[in-house]
């Protein structure tokens, strides 16, 4: 899936392929949302399952394993935003910060 060479955000010297995440802005909401539902070992259930059926998606498109372990981390960074921007919504239009408590989350 290389096609030229270039350097990624971290500066490393890679291949230039296709950023699988650009078309997968509901997935990162899907996972944002299921993880504000979901706690404890349920959550790590699905968080493991998200993260290695995408791995499975990106090897089958043809990224290496190194590709695939940058894009992977790049999923887990952009679903964690996510969280936060959805917790910051809700803080600015004064909802419940919790919404599976229903009240203000505790700090």
């Amino acid at each position: 899936m290389n096609m030229t060479t270039g350097h990624d955000a971290r500066g490393a010297q890679s291949g230039i392929i296709a950023f699988p995440l650009s078309g997968r802005t509901n997935l990162i909401r899907r996972c944002a949302a299921e993880l504000e539902a979901v706690h404890g070992e349920a959550a790590v259930t699905y968080w493991r399952t998200a993260c290695r059926n995408l791995a499975d998606d990106l090897a089958t498109l043809g990224c290496d394993e190194n590709d695939i372990h940058h894009q992977v981390m790049d999923f887990q960074t952009e679903v964690q935003l996510e969280m936060m921007r959805r917790y910051s919504e809700r803080l600015e239009a004064g909802a419940d910060a919790d919404p599976e408590e229903g009240h203000r989350a505790r700090t």
